[in-house]
């Protein structure tokens, strides 16, 4: 589906010229009548061509007219615009043909509408299937999109920008396949679509542009204009308002973000989840029409496996952002600085440490630190005994987004000030060194205890997020494993296999997860060597990455007791208490909420109930209790629904949750095994 603006002037109409009166008056009478004979001709012309698209004039301006047109498929504009001149026999010169975003055309529709040369915007927008996403889906169900028309570039400078992104092993080689193909006069469909891994916006977004020109110039898509929609966990979204966004990216191209927040293996209720798997439903669907690349963080395997998962037959390329490594790294420096205008100096090289890698933003926050310093002390060196407002760094509160998430997330009241306090910790270090604070790195690798779904992982995601955006750690990955991760197969492998991990987790955080499995019956002497590996490791990058090991209370201390080392070296200890019964109920809430339904207050009283006998079981699973609490009410709601009288019921029928959908309690059955014969 395309959109187009398209400006002419227009001289004579039907053999009479156009001439502009002097007085206003008579302006008005021209343009009016203009554009209604305009109008006219634009109506016999669709009906020609109903089933290609629709043609409309939007302004008449002394012969100066600006149309809209919006085809199904592609078709040559140039041709199509002149069968129209043809048919409206018109004389007309300057005519500028833009493909254009759906945005500009629905304000040139509201235009023509309200001039009166549309009759219904409203009919337009249904005939194409655009209303819900123009109107944005029914309320509290919106979705932000931003749309975009390409700047187009040759291939020599698609290959140039190519070199700016740190990866060469995945993205050139894409980029020589797409090139060595020969140009097609249409597009055929898609034979792969894209993943693009990287934790910079600007890496993704500029990859991203790139592909897309890539694929444009050998006629792979047709459309200029592309969208973007992110995927947040705290939106709610409309299935119907996504389909038909991938609808208007026919022939072109549709970019999903994935935020690393939407996790598969999430702890806490969040439906962002099962949006994300509808998501991968529709890119399916329009595999072969609509172009899709998938935007995901650098490390979120689970995530990707997820998607790979539930989007069928479809074969994506993964492109992924790879480390700047000593000439690569001060190379990219030596760049930033050329496009400053200044020279590099010994003190930016050594800012390089042999051997370690970097992403694009670690270097740029290098660099950017440096070209400060610079610009204060030599090119305008009255400033150099200036120095920072610590001020501000005393009063400024906790970044990003993960913290804010986490304080909207029920109960966890331990955790949450176990976070405040690391990252109080961090800021006295900046505000007192002057003052005598040691500013050596604080040891915070920590224990989480809870039962099930008591949102241990989930707090450990967000953790890693909060820490990275407040320059804590350096990266802010989460690298998760089990026991099966961390002990090999053999005498001698589960040493380097932990180190491996420990290696994957610097800059971020290692969490294991049933850490006590380590030390289970099976294979102790593996076990063993896990744990004094992980010790042995702990110490060696105190500094480096922080270590979260998760597990039941009460194996814990058995994991702790099997070596002695282990207990000295955490700092923390976290238990994360199981959710009550009013705890719960605000949990079934917001899944109701986020798949778009509403728990009236008889079902609510009965769920209630339902919580307030789980909460007398031992694990009986906390936050996942109560999404299959309410999984089980939608199942019981469309069998009910379904029996009813269809012209009876409502919409709010439908996003309604009843006291009648709710399962009574089951208790607990006891179980005693008995001694002796049954006879």
């Amino acid at each position: 589906m395309q959109f187009y603006k398209i400006e002419m002037t227009i001289n004579t109409k039907d053999g009479e010229v156009i001439v502009a009166p002097r007085e206003r008056v008579g302006r008005r009478s021209v343009d009016r009548d203009l554009g209604n004979a305009l109008s006219v001709s634009c109506e016999r012309f669709n009906e020609k061509i109903i089933d290609k698209g629709y043609f409309f004039i939007s302004t008449s301006s002394y012969g100066e007219c600006v149309f809209g047109l919006i085809l199904r498929d592609y078709l040559n504009v140039n041709d199509f615009v002149d069968g129209f001149v043809k048919k409206g026999k018109l004389e007309v010169d300057c005519i500028e043909i833009r493909e254009t975003t759906l945005h500009d055309f629905v304000q040139k529709l509201s235009s023509g509408e309200r001039n009166g040369y549309v009759h219904d915007e409203y009919d337009v927008l249904r005939e194409f299937e655009l209303e819900d996403l123009v109107h944005n889906g029914p309320r509290g169900m919106r979705i932000d999109f931003e749309e975009r028309i390409l700047r187009e570039r040759s291939k020599d400078a698609v290959y140039l920008a190519a070199k700016n992104y740190f990866a060469k092993d995945t993205f050139v080689p894409e980029l020589d396949r797409i090139y060595a193909g020969t140009p097609k006069k249409k597009a055929y469909g898609h034979p792969v679509d894209y993943m693009i891994e990287s934790d910079d916006e600007r890496t993704q977004e500029g990859i991203t542009q790139l592909l897309i020109q890539a694929l444009y110039d050998v006629g792979r898509i047709e459309n200029r204009r592309y969208c973007e929609l992110e995927l947040c966990p705290e939106e709610h979204y409309s299935r119907k308002t996504v389909e038909s966004l991938f609808k208007t990216c026919t022939g072109g191209t549709m970019v999903v973000s994935v935020y690393g927040t939407v996790n598969p293996d999430d702890d806490r209720a969040d439906g962002s989840l099962y949006f994300l798997e509808d998501v991968c439903k529709i890119i399916r669907r329009y595999c072969c029409d609509v172009l899709t690349i998938v935007q995901l963080p650098r490390e979120c395997t689970a995530l990707r496996m997820k998607i790979f998962e539930n989007v069928g037959d479809c074969t994506f390329v993964e492109i992924k952002e790879e480390l700047a490594i000593d000439k690569t790294a001060i190379t990219y420096l030596k760049g930033r600085a050329k496009d400053r205008g200044v020279r590099t100096d010994k003190e930016l090289m050594d800012r390089v440490e042999k051997g370690h890698g970097y992403l694009v933003p670690e270097l740029n926050a290098i660099f950017d630190e440096w070209y400060s310093k610079k610009l204060k002390t030599s090119v305008y060196s009255q400033y150099k005994d200036i120095s920072e407002a610590k001020s501000e760094v005393k009063a400024s509160k906790p970044k990003g987004s993960a913290y804010e998430e986490l304080e909207s997330m029920i109960g966890l009241e331990s955790a949450k000030k176990m976070i405040q306090q690391a990252l109080d910790s961090y800021k006295a270090q900046k505000l007192f060194k002057d003052k005598g604070l040691s500013d050596d790195s604080i040891c915070n690798h920590m224990i989480f205890t809870g039962n099930p779904g008591t949102a241990k992982t989930s707090v450990a995601r967000l953790f890693a997020r909060i820490l990275k955006d407040n320059d804590v750690i350096s990266k802010g990955q989460i690298v998760e494993v089990g026991r099966a991760d961390l002990v090999g197969k053999y005498v001698g492998w589960t040493a380097p296999t932990v180190k491996r991990k420990f290696k994957e987790a610097l800059g971020g955080i290692l969490f294991i997860d049933e850490a006590y499995s380590l030390v289970d019956d099976r294979d102790g002497l593996y076990g063993d060597e896990a744990i004094n590996t992980i010790v042995q490791e702990m110490e060696n990058h105190r500094d480096e990455l922080i270590v979260i090991f998760a597990g039941y209370p009460d194996k814990m201390e058995c994991f702790l007791d099997k070596n002695p080392g282990l207990r000295s070296r955490i700092a923390h200890h976290i238990n994360f208490e199981d959710y009550n019964a009013d705890e719960l109920c605000q949990i079934a809430n917001h899944i109701a909420s986020q798949k778009g339904m509403v728990i009236d207050a008889g079902a609510m009283e009965r769920i209630k109930g339902v919580m307030e006998e789980a909460c007398t079981q031992s694990d009986f699973g906390n936050g996942r209790y109560v999404r299959n609490v309410i999984e089980k009410a939608r199942i019981a709601q469309s069998s009910r629904l379904v029996h009813m009288d269809f012209d009876s019921i409502s919409q709010d029928d439908v996003k309604t949750i009843r006291a009648e959908d709710i399962e009574a309690p089951v208790k607990a059955k006891k179980t005693e095994n008995k001694i002796g014969f049954a006879v």
